[in-house]
């Protein structure tokens, strides 16, 4: 063994300790109280209430409003994001305090629309019975398609759904076409396995996903009925999971090629276990009272307008157009043959993320305020807010597409690297190696792993006599 000069090995995986916190001072004053305090009261790192909180509010202005960057560039007001964290990270508890106010709006608005949706419903099978009544009496084509064209015509109220869990793809269809937009928020990621193939034979069904992300026209026909067509279907989505579920994911062919993944936010909290208190503070009425309002009055206004009114425009003001296309041309375009080189797909989507961001604070700034958000135009400090926010997210993404690329072999380089640490080796033949690592039947199975803690500078290799030996950095 040589004398080396080493130097400090590079950490083989990124840890989630090193991210920068969450630009939390760029939401909205009522969101960053209620955030800050769901994250004191139980204990987790801010970006997860964050990240559901902005995809909840976001279900607010799904197919209400589209923000344009240019004439022939726009975004709808929609997120899909996927909060990925360990058992035990206190998911459940922050989603219940972030879907709260939109449980109870579906609750009272039923109930205080209930007359108007019965007499609806009424009138509809009313039709269809004298439609009934008159293909048994024989009754002219003429007389018959009259009544059917009434009923068609007929806009038959249903009882809302605002807020969904677990749905299959088929139940999506019917709730999107009674509801227009629904919000999908769910501490289990399980959904995914529906639309991946878990009643269709291992058939990925991801159509309506893939559509609803961009409110893009939809259409289902059906072997007995009438064919279903969704004009301008819309999701937001919120779903927690544990880390394991993306390289799931990332391993399956029909959620990468379909750009599925793409279209995600991607959220790994920074874990707090072993540091939390028990006595934390519990959320402050006002925050919650604050929080609870802003919601209801948004989608006060949503769920009074009138179904398939078209979606209205959001624009930039002169001075924040010209600072989203300078940003795009000196930090977005050249950064996807470096920062997104293994993220692509998701790169390619980040100027429209921050359009969505964009439009999203917008349009929450001006319902505060009691102003209608189209109005007057998005300005240069929300789009600075967007652009922070989407630069976490961003962060976030390359960490998740790189969990894909090296994460099994990180995972298998640190079991070595613990073999070494526990046994206190400086310098091991291939196959001592070999046998300390029982996890490994070949020499070869040790080359991926080995070059990894090599590259990082965790050991050098050598042939010596026909021996292959690995000098371990002593600094470990």
């Amino acid at each position: 063994m040589t004398d080396r000069k080493w130097q400090a090995p590079q950490a083989l995986k990124e840890e989630r300790s090193s991210f920068k916190p969450y630009p939390i001072m760029d939401l909205p004053e009522i969101l960053r109280d209620m955030v800050n305090s769901v994250s004191v009261t139980t204990s987790t790192d801010k970006s997860m209430a964050a990240t559901a909180v902005l995809s909840a509010m976001s279900h607010c202005f799904s197919g209400m409003y589209r923000m344009y960057g240019k004439q022939d560039h726009s975004e709808p007001i929609n997120l899909y994001t996927l909060i990925l964290a360990s058992p035990a990270e206190r998911k459940s508890p922050v989603m219940r305090f972030i879907k709260k106010p939109f449980i109870e709006f579906a609750r009272e608005f039923n109930d205080s629309h209930k007359l108007q949706i019965f007499t609806s419903q009424e009138q509809a099978a009313k039709l269809k019975a004298e439609i009934a009544e008159l293909q048994t009496k024989g009754a002219s084509p003429d007389e018959i398609a009259f009544k059917r064209a009434e009923l068609d015509s007929m806009e038959v109220e249903q009882f809302r759904r605002v807020c969904v869990d677990d749905v299959t793809p088929e139940a999506l269809v019917k709730l999107i076409n009674d509801n227009e937009t629904i919000l999908m928020m769910s501490d289990e990621a399980g959904v995914f396995k529906n639309f991946g193939g878990r009643y269709n034979n291992g058939v990925a069904n991801l159509d309506l996903l893939l559509k609803c992300w961009g409110g893009e026209s939809y259409q289902k026909d059906r072997c007995h009925g009438e064919p279903v067509y969704l004009d301008r279907p819309y999701l937001s989505v919120c779903l927690c999971g544990q880390p394991y579920i993306l390289t799931e994911l990332m391993e399956n062919r029909a959620f990468v090629s379909s750009g599925m993944l793409a279209r995600f936010i991607y959220c790994f909290p920074r874990s707090f276990i072993g540091m939390r208190d028990y006595n934390a503070a519990s959320v402050k009425p006002e925050f919650t009272a604050a929080y609870d309002k802003l919601v209801k009055d948004a989608l006060a206004v949503k769920y009074n307008r009138k179904k398939g009114e078209p979606e209205i425009p959001l624009y930039f003001d002169n001075e924040a157009r010209a600072e989203f296309a300078k940003y795009y041309n000196k930090s977005i375009e050249p950064s996807l043959l470096t920062d997104f080189a293994d993220c692509p797909d998701w790169g390619g989507k980040f100027h429209g993320l921050i359009l969505r961001l964009c439009g999203l604070l917008h349009c929450i700034k001006c319902i505060v305020g009691g102003r209608s958000p189209q109005s007057e135009r998005v300005t240069p400090i929300t789009l600075m807010e967007a652009i922070e926010l989407a630069e976490y997210y961003k962060h976030q993404a390359i960490y998740a597409y790189g969990m894909n690329t090296t994460g099994a072999v990180a995972d298998t380089a640190e079991y070595v690297l613990n073999k070494l640490k526990t046994k206190k080796i400086t310098l091991i033949s291939s196959r001592e190696l070999l046998r300390s690592c029982r996890r490994f039947k070949k020499v070869a199975e040790l080359e991926e792993p080995m070059e990894l803690l090599i590259d990082r500078g965790y050991a050098i290799a050598y042939e010596e006599s026909g021996t292959l030996w690995y000098e371990v950095n002593p600094m470990i």
